[in-house]
């Protein structure tokens, strides 16, 4: 009885949850940081790239139900932390109850639930995720702890199935290469690694590295060591090492917890660049995103005076955007030697490369430092010529508001091929969006029921945000009466391409109307299951309102 009781807090506590937080996160200062942070490093090596990280990330009391996720590590979906500037994602995958589970249990299954959420459900979500068009530019970590008792290749079948064309896949059994970039992931139309992998069988080896993060907790030495005790400095800024939390019962009854992940450890881990952090419990506002910081000062950029287009980095090693016309000496970076530079000179921010040749020869180039350890060699240098300020090679003079380093890699992402391809909408209640009764005639409505995808629940969503019906593909998702208020019903219509037919993806997977982006598709009372009614209501982020293609 503990455990139900424990249990159904923990469901009554994630359905409190505002979902509003995360918007509000999206626009703040530390997610415009980290956002800018995270194109830095677009064409390094990925053994000198950061990705933000969530323990046990699947563990999550926004699936808990009576039977499943009473321990959680975590209050938000996986897409509402992609959504927060996630980029590792980790899944334990079990066979357990006939099929594979994300379940947070032993090795022999124990702690597993028949309750616990589908693989291929979750892959669901996070796929759904990485195809919206402002996402197509995001790389993504998938890190599979498998407990599949020799199932590789129906894990391998669930995969391809989800998101087979985005994953960038070994070919054959072996490690995950660290000089590799995100830009080649891009470029070859990819857009996921899959890691965790044991060469179990030619499926999964051609799918999954064989690579696991090194790991080391409790034993990271900070700045200006930058090591752990297995891993030296060289190696540290040359792979993935990790270091996490777990906050769950379970570990702290049976196990041993690592250490916590604290703001201060954060903000060290991102001074020497260590490359993977894996936080439990993150937050709407987490004070251990905002430490992850290491690049832009506190409010910056902020186009003062509409003419702020070049980066310097200043007396306390953060960044700031200032008039290019200004005279500052040029922070230069050598590859081969993997040092840094200030000039003599002062000039005006499009002179940089100019005097970076000029007084340090051709292997100096004018740079900007794209990780926390390289940021903290450059005021090094700095500090003993006895500079505050010095320029640095990144500017959004291209496009305002889209900061750059001068050698950012160029990426073509793929376009829309234009192909209908049909698919159901499936919310995290585990139901499909269907046309009542089948029909198809104006004004029908639309509902939820379990899913079965007959034609009823097959949808196609255009350029243009209109979701078609296959039962009648000149017939499009409708809000009645063009209405924007809670409780609009949601019906099937003639396509005209009005506002009240137009929908936007926004965070937790949500749909928003066009001509009410606060108001999201949603299910009127979800609990009762079959045939509860399709209306607009206010955005919250709730498994009603969560829709992943199927």
């Amino acid at each position: 009885m503990k455990k139900l009781a424990y249990a159904a807090a923990i469901a009554a506590a994630a359905s409190s949850v505002c979902a509003n937080e995360i918007e509000d996160f999206r626009n703040s200062w530390t997610y415009r940081a980290l956002t800018h942070q995270r194109t830095l490093d677009l064409g390094e090596p990925l053994g000198r790239a950061n990705f933000p990280y969530t323990h046990n990330s699947y563990n999550s009391s926004a699936y808990a139900n009576l039977g499943s996720y009473w321990d959680p590590n975590h209050i938000y979906s996986l897409v509402d932390q992609l959504d927060m500037g996630i980029r590792a994602l980790e899944l334990d995958v079990h066979y357990t109850y006939g099929d594979l589970k994300l379940c947070h249990g032993a090795n022999d299954h124990t702690g597993c639930s028949a309750f616990d959420r589908r693989f291929e459900d979750g892959l669901k979500e996070v796929a759904t995720w990485l195809r919206q068009d402002g996402n197509r530019g995001e790389v993504l970590i998938i890190y599979l702890e498998e407990h599949v008792d020799g199932r590789y290749d129906d894990a391998v079948a669930a995969l391809n199935r989800q998101m087979g064309d985005l994953i960038y896949k070994p070919g054959s059994c072996a490690t995950l290469p660290m000089n590799i970039s995100k830009a080649d992931i891009l470029n070859s139309g990819r857009q996921v690694l899959l890691i965790g992998g044991n060469c179990g069988s030619d499926a999964w080896a051609q799918t999954v590295y064989n690579y696991g993060f090194p790991t080391d907790n409790d034993h990271f030495h900070p700045y200006p060591e930058c090591r752990t005790d297995k891993y030296d400095l060289n190696f540290v800024q040359n792979n993935l090492v990790r270091i996490f939390e777990d906050s769950t019962r379970l570990s702290d009854v049976f196990g041993d917890p690592p250490q916590p992940i604290t703001p201060e450890l954060m903000a060290q881990a991102a001074r020497c660049s260590l490359g993977v952090v894996g936080l439990d419990q993150l937050k709407a506002f987490d004070e251990r995103m905002t430490a992850a910081v290491w690049s832009w000062d506190q409010n910056e950029p902020n186009n003062a005076n509409n003419n702020e287009h070049c980066a310097e980095q200043w007396g306390n090693g953060r960044f700031n955007d200032a008039a290019c016309t200004n005279a500052r000496p040029f922070a230069c970076y050598s590859k081969t030697h993997d040092a840094w530079a200030v000039t003599q000179s002062n000039a005006i921010w499009e002179q940089g490369e100019f005097f970076c040749q000029q007084e340090f020869g051709g292997d100096y180039r004018f740079a900007t430092p794209k990780n926390g350890y390289q940021n903290q060699l450059l005021q090094n240098a700095k500090a003993e010529q006895g500079y505050a300020n010095v320029w640095l090679n990144y500017s959004d003079l291209a496009q305002e508001g889209v900061w750059a380093p001068g050698d950012q890699p160029a990426v073509t992402l793929p376009g829309d091929d234009g192909a209908v391809v049909w698919r159901k909408l499936r919310n995290d209640k585990g139901k499909c969006l269907d046309l009542e009764g089948r029909e198809t005639h104006n004004g029908v409505e639309i509902h939820q029921w379990s899913c079965h995808g007959a034609d009823s629940q097959l949808w196609w969503k255009d350029q243009y945000g209109m979701i078609h019906a296959k039962s009648a593909p000149d017939k499009c998702i409708d809000v009645s009466g063009a209405d924007t208020e809670k409780g609009a019903r949601i019906v099937l219509w003639n396509c005209h391409g009005g506002p009240n037919q137009v929908w936007l993806q926004g965070p937790s997977n949500s749909f928003r109307i066009s001509n009410a982006t606060n108001m999201a598709l949603d299910i009127k009372d979800p609990f009762w299951g079959d045939g509860q009614r399709a209306h607009l209501w206010e955005y919250h982020g709730g498994k009603s309102q969560r829709w992943s293609w199927d």
